[in-house]
Formats: C-alpha cells, structure tokens, sequence
C-alpha cells in the first residue's frame, strides 16, 4: 500500500475513543502483534508514557502541518503537556532540511495568481473611489465631448452591434430571473422553518460552518470529541473543595460532618445506614496549601518529587489508559503524630507508604528485599531492622503482603510481628487473605495484650499511587479512629464494618470474586471477537461507550488489544482471591458456580506462564 509517512516522522496519533497523542512513528516491535484487519498501520511511538502501539494511518496526522490542532482543548489529558513539550523538543532538533516547507495560504496563492486583483473588498472600493475623485476633476466641457463622442460610435456600430447587445442583455436577465427564483425559494424555507421553531417554542440551532478549504477533518468520529461550534468553551463542572476553618481541629472521635459530604464522593455505592464511614477534618487554609502543594518550589518535600517520578514510572497497558484515570480530588491531611511502622513494599504497599510520607506522617519501613527500602529512606522514611523492630519503635504497624503464607510468616516467624508486640501496641492487618489466617493473627496479636484491625483494600496499582484506594475495616473501633489520618492519604474512603474480625476479609473477597468473573468473561469475549474476524479495538470501543463502561472493562480491554500485560494486579493474586472466595462459599454451603469457572480460566492462565502479568493475561486462557 502507498503510504504518505515513513519511519521517523513526528504526528498526532489517535486511538479510538481517545484524545490524539503526540507520536513518532518507529520500527515495529517483534513482541507486540500486528493488526488483523487490512486497513494500512503504523508503529507509533507516544511521548511522555514511553509506550507504542499499532496505528491506523487514517488516525494519523503529521505534526509539522498539525502543531497546534489538538493543543487547544479545555480539558488537558494527564501526561499530555510533558508529552507536548517532549515532541516539541524532537521537531526543534530535526535539521532544518527534514522540517518540510509550510504551504501558502489560499490568499497568498490567488495573490500570485492574479497580481493585479485587489486584495480584499475594502481595497477594492478604495481604489475605484480614487478613480472617481480623479475623473471628478474633469470639467464640465470634457463630459459633454465624452458624450458627443460615445453618440457617434453608437451610430457608426449600426443595427449588428445593437443585436449584440441585445442578446447578452437576454442572457443576462435569464441569469438573473434564475437567481432571484432560487433566493426566493431559500427565504420562503426560512421563513417556514422560523415559523415552525417558533411554534414548537424550540430554541433554533446554530447551523454548523462549512469546513475550510485545506483543513482536515477531525480524527475522531464520536461528537464528544468534535470542536465546539461556539467561540466561548463548554462550561465545565468543577468538584467542590471542603470548606476550610480557622477553627481548631476536632478529635476523631467528636462528631463531624461526613467525608461524603465534604468530597461529594459517590463512588462506594455503599448504605450509609448499616455502614459507617470515615468522616473529614476541618484544617486552616495555609495547611490545606501545604497539603496539595501550593509553596514555593525550593519547599517540595522528597516524598512529594519521588511521589512524581513513581507515577511517571508506572507501567500502563497503554498510553492511554493513564489519561482515562480520574484525578483524584486534593486533601487537606493533618498527620497523626503517632508512629507508624509499614511491613511490605510491594506493588500495593509502595503507593501506601509513599501517600504516608507525603501527607507528613513519621513511617519506618521493613521489607523482605531491602533494596526496596532505599528510595524511601530518601524520601524521609526510617528503615527498621526487622518486623520486631518496627513493631517495638512505633504506636501502629501495618502489614501488606502477597498471601496467607506470607502473613503468617511474617507474623509468627523469627524476629516477627509478635516478638515486638506488647500491651498496647496496635497492629492493621491489610492483605487479602482467607478468614482463618485473619482470625489467628488477630487472636495471637491480642493476646500479648495488643490492638488488632483488619484493613483489606479494593483497587490497584495506580489506585495506591494515588491515594484512591477503598480500606474496609473491621475489628477495634478505637484503633479505626487513630488510624484516620493514615486512610484518608491512602484511600479516597474508608468504611467500618463491625467489631467482629472476618467481616472485611468477607467482603474484599466477594468484591474480587465479582472482579475475576467480569474479567474472565472480557477475555472471553475478546477471544470470540478475534476468532470471528472482528477488531478487537473496535470492540473495545463499543464497550467503552455503551452501558458496560467502567474503568475495568475499559482498561483491560485496551490491554487485550494491545497485548501488554504489566501487571497493575497480578494474575496469580486474582486467582488466589477467587479459590478464597470459592472457600467461603463452600463453608456457607452456598454454590458459586461463574466464579468456579472463573477460578478454571485463571489457573489455566497460570499454567501457561502468566502468573506474574495482569490479570488481563486471562485471555490467553482462551486462545486455540
């Protein structure tokens, strides 16, 4: 196929149902697949995420004649102007040879074209009112002569040059009975429909401009995506911030308004009459600036500029499914000033311990990789020499771990959690676990004389990074208020679920046996429609407008289609959630037949070799 774009040229990709994206088209890939359909791609590189995909080239237009279509946006995509400034940087390095020529305007062209043409309609009139006012200046006599000269050649011209005349006056009168007809027949059709409008009191629509000579179309077939017709910007919704009080702080334990009401957050769809949330603090305003930032630079804490390159560094199925995150709303925190320890530094617990330091909670870390500890002990945190340590030197230690066996190591090992536990300490279990672990931990740690909560988590990788997570609670409610501060910069709510330790293991459970079913069943679906001949982009797409559209189904399947699985939940972790969750409901006797065959799906997933990738990697499940 003849293709206009070659290796190495900067353009505007777009993915469907996605903003376009500053690009570079490069060299293909060996491990990412190719397209299926025949419509001509191209590898394109996206600045600013450092990720690629396959390109159809009708989504394709060449930055050098296109800087400035996609920049004007009123909502800025995260990652897009350190993606604008990074294609910005290659185009000013490209030798002025490889930057092509920018083509003259239509005006410029007629301009040359027809040299002695008027350039507008006001110079024009200029110059034959100049014409005039020099003619004016003839005498009166010298119009007469005019005159009597123009009589005679009238005469000597005789009858043949009056035809003439005659016929091109003909000519010109069917011309213009023509003309006036069709205007006539345009203002009796707007007439009509004024008079309709005007009749059904419906407001009349602008009518859409003709689209330039030159100009290209939009890329984008969706009408969320076309440019707005009017000059002013679409009014945009705004979140309300929380008012803010010089008053002093109030306790935990006082009464205060809820954080639901603070945030206008109706995420959880949870009752709020059988489960109590956490609620929101009141700060004065020069601690909320500090909270989201608002100082000078030299200010920045390290927490806050690791925090940065951490979000940067997150690996994403696709470019775009950054910039489809919401962002999260800014939070007036005021840090506990107890001591908080932090046992593991996995995907989960990396995010967690990096919104601690950032909110200004004092934390001392341990993991099982020590070198995992350095970046934080640069950004502020302590480093504890063993979970025993960490447990003896701080007030609450909280543990988030791959699995059952870890916990209990972690736990009841040498130098573990219960060496350093003594009355009064207070320990947060948040791994997902099976209720039996749950209930030994808590049962040992409160019989040193210690305090136990149960804190599993609902989200992600960059749901943790950005302090989004959902935190179900369940155990001492004492402890559930001291540990305020540290949920509100980890999670955007909290809930406390009972006194009763098991209940919050049993509903994270539940909520990831129902997360595996879904997916499992989009890899389902995503097979079948490569099996069958259709695009799985346009697949995607449809889901991502229609009623199944949520961020799981549009994320994942954006994975599926690009064949990129980093792991933002690993498979195996799913896969051990939903045999947990098949084991609660083998003990309440209750069948749970989808996920048994969910939980099939995903351990033949893990026999193929993608336990370590995301749990989108269940596709390959299906494949034969």
């Amino acid at each position: 196929m003849a293709t206009k774009l070659k290796v190495g040229d900067l353009v505007w990709a777009k993915m469907k149902g996605f903003p376009a994206w500053p690009g570079k088209i490069i060299e293909a890939k060996a491990d990412v697949k190719r397209p299926s359909n025949k419509k001509l791609h191209h590898f394109v590189f996206f600045f600013g995420s450092e990720n690629y995909a396959w390109i159809p080239e009708e989504s394709i237009l060449l930055y050098p004649f296109n800087r400035d279509k996609f920049t004007s946006s009123s909502r800025i995509p995260k990652g897009f102007k350190e993606a604008l400034e990074a294609i910005e940087d290659a185009y000013k390095a490209l030798p002025a040879s490889a930057i092509p020529a920018e083509l003259p305007s239509i005006e410029e062209e007629i301009a040359q074209i027809f040299p002695q043409r008027s350039d507008s309609p006001k110079e024009g009139k200029k110059l034959k009112k100049d014409r005039r006012i020099s003619q004016g200046s003839d005498s009166k006599s010298s119009k007469k002569d005019n005159d009597i000269k123009r009589n005679s050649r009238l005469q000597k011209n005789g009858t043949a040059r009056s035809r003439s005349l005659g016929s091109v006056t003909k000519k010109d009168k069917m011309k213009n009975i023509k003309t006036t007809s069709k205007i006539l027949k345009a203002k009796d059709s707007l007439k009509k429909s004024a008079a309709k409008v005007l009749k059904n009191k419906e407001p009349i629509k602008k009518l859409t401009p003709l689209r330039k000579y030159g100009t290209k179309r939009s890329l984008s077939t969706d009408t969320e995506q076309r440019p707005s017709t009017s000059s002013k910007p679409p009014a945009k919704k705004q979140r309300p911030l929380p008012q803010l009080n010089a008053s002093p702080v109030r306790s935990p334990e006082s009464s205060r308004p809820s954080q639901s009401s603070i945030f206008n957050l109706s995420e959880s769809g949870f009752s709020h009459t059988k489960i109590r949330s956490s609620d929101g603090y009141k700060s004065p305003d020069a601690e909320f600036s500090a909270a989201i930032g608002i100082r000078p630079e030299n200010h920045i804490s390290k927490g806050e500029d690791m925090h940065a390159t951490m979000l940067q560094n997150v690996s994403s199925s696709t470019q775009i499914e950054e910039s489809m995150l919401p962002r999260p709303v800014p939070k007036a925190i005021i840090p506990t000033p107890l001591r908080i320890g932090f046992l593991g530094l996995g995907i989960m617990g990396q995010g967690m311990v990096m919104n601690l330091l950032r909110s200004g909670h004092e934390v001392t870390v341990w993991n099982r990789t020590g070198t995992k500890c350095r970046e934080f002990i640069k950004a502020g945190a302590l480093r504890g020499l063993a979970p025993s340590d960490v447990v003896h030197n701080c007030d609450i230690t909280f543990t988030c771990v791959a699995d059952s066996s870890a916990v209990r190591d972690l736990v009841f090992g040498n130098s573990g959690v219960l060496q350093g536990i003594s009355r009064g300490k207070c320990y947060v279990e948040m791994s997902t676990v099976d209720e039996e672990t749950m209930e030994d931990v808590a049962e040992a740690i409160m019989a040193r004389g210690g305090v136990f909560l149960e804190a599993p988590v609902c989200g992600s990788r960059v749901p943790a990074l950005e302090g989004q997570l959902i935190i179900l609670t369940s155990g001492d409610r004492k402890l559930y208020d001291d540990c305020y501060s540290c949920f509100e910069a980890m999670g955007k709510k909290s809930f406390y679920l009972g006194n009763e330790v098991g209940t919050a293991t049993r509903m994270k459970l539940i909520h990831n046996m129902i997360l595996g079913s879904v997916v499992a069943s989009l890899g389902e679906g995503m097979a079948l429609a490569e099996k069958v001949g259709i695009d799985q982009e346009d697949l995607a797409e449809v889901l991502s407008l229609g009623s199944l559209s949520c961020p799981t189904i549009n994320h994942k399947s954006q994975a599926i289609a690009n064949n990129k699985f980093d792991p933002h939940f690993p498979l195996q972790h799913q896969q051990k959630d939903l045999r947990l969750a098949l084991t609660l409901g083998d003990r309440a006797e209750h069948p749970l037949y989808v996920a048994a065959t969910a939980n099939e799906m995903f351990k033949r997933a893990r026999r193929l070799g993608y336990g370590d990738s995301d749990i989108a990697a269940v596709v390959k499940a299906c494949s034969v």
